[in-house]
């Protein structure tokens, strides 16, 4: 009786607890943060400080990256990075690293939403040692390897993103086993490589499977310049693809590839060669 009536009183405390705070080109990271009076000054100071059900509205302009990998979410109460009120850049890479714009490593239950990324030395936006990270609505563009690459990350959820000229690889990488993902209605267009590329690399660990995906409403095309595809899968098995229209010039390969008959499951995709 007693365990029953405390979790009732957990999740209230959640609901409490949770803070929106704000993120300013003009802000203080020895503020508050809970007003634009009282902003931040970097995404970084938030990614330190937000907990469960918490929200860092990130608003318009430049920015240093930043790594969220000391506090998860919660199925309930995710954490939020939102860019808003303008076009919020990013525009140096994230000091763990110096390779990526944005980075989630360790962590769960995180939302990335509204970045722009652009000409980072690696990647615009990383996910890896992940579970249900969610990437939505940014533009990754110019980025040396991919705009936006995950490794082991379950439970991924890609979507409404544009990905575009990577210099050396893919606009979409999602990288090693993992299982569950979502990758919907993005946009890659002139990346060096592949648009959307799905490998799950058993050389790397793992049981080298991608499993259960969900590949659907994306548009890709013009990729393949360095010798790529629309859409290339490598150890995804029982998931569907469909409804993606790919179109060329694809470099000198195939729209899609490496995607055995019996894994697709139609409607595949629109393609146009």
């Amino acid at each position: 009786m007693r365990f029953s009536m405390l979790l009732p009183l957990l999740w209230l405390s959640v609901l409490v607890r949770a803070n929106t705070y704000h993120v300013t080109t003009t802000g203080n990271d020895g503020a508050s943060g809970l007003s634009l009076a009282t902003a931040w000054a970097t995404p970084q100071h938030g990614a330190n400080v937000a907990l469960a059900g918490d929200t860092v509205l990130v608003h318009a302009g430049g920015f240093p990256g930043f790594a969220a990998m000391d506090h998860s979410g919660t199925a309930n109460a995710p954490i939020v990075f939102l860019g808003t009120g303008g076009t919020v850049s990013i525009t140096s890479p994230c000091s763990y690293n110096n390779l990526d714009g944005i980075n989630v490593e360790g962590v769960d239950w995180i939302v990335v939403e509204g970045f722009t990324v652009n000409d980072m030395p690696r990647t615009g936006i990383r996910t890896v040692l992940t579970d249900h990270v969610t990437i939505r609505y940014n533009s990754c563009a110019s980025n040396f390897k991919w705009g936006i690459l995950t490794g082991f990350a379950e439970h991924v959820i890609i979507e409404h993103n544009t990905c575009s000229g990577s210099e050396d690889e893919h606009g979409i990488y999602f990288g090693n086993s993992a299982d569950d993902p979502i990758i919907r209605y993005n946009h890659c267009f002139d990346n060096y490589a592949n648009g959307i590329h799905m490998n799950g690399d058993v050389s790397l660990g793992g049981d080298g499977t991608i499993s259960n995906a969900q590949v659907y409403g994306n548009v890709i095309h013009g990729n393949g310049e360095g010798g790529g595809s629309g859409i290339n899968c490598d150890g995804v098995v029982n998931s569907v693809f469909y409804n993606n229209l790919l179109f060329g010039p694809i470099g000198r390969r195939w729209a899609m590839t490496r995607v055995p008959k019996w894994l697709i499951r139609s409607p595949l995709c629109s393609s146009i060669l």
